[in-house]
């Protein structure tokens, strides 16, 4: 399994898991031991995002608008990293046909 892929399946565990607590407003904030969970750097880097937001007990909570946003930047650099792939396996098709 590759990397991103990887990534993608923490990043949709942890949304999961922040879904599954009901931590969506700061009155249901939880604490990551509680879900299970440790902060990573996949934690921060979403945190950065504004997908978790801390409260000043040091709980979180998930405010979901930004999830789905973030889920869908994720969608959209995937799409551009195949069509970027696509473009280059095409040229590169090209060449070899035309290039002989």
């Amino acid at each position: 399994m590759s990397a991103a892929a990887i990534l993608a399946i923490r990043q949709n565990k942890l949304i999961r898991r922040f879904r599954e607590a009901g931590a969506t407003d700061p009155a249901r904030a939880v604490t990551l031991e509680a879900l299970g969970e440790r902060r990573s750097w996949i934690f921060e880097r979403m945190t950065a995002h504004g997908v978790f937001l801390p409260t000043h007990d040091g709980r979180f909570f998930m405010d979901d608008r930004a999830a789905v946003d973030f889920l869908r930047l994720r969608g959209r650099q995937v799409l551009l990293i195949v069509g970027m792939l696509l473009l280059v396996f095409v040229l590169v098709w090209l060449f070899g046909l035309f290039g002989k």
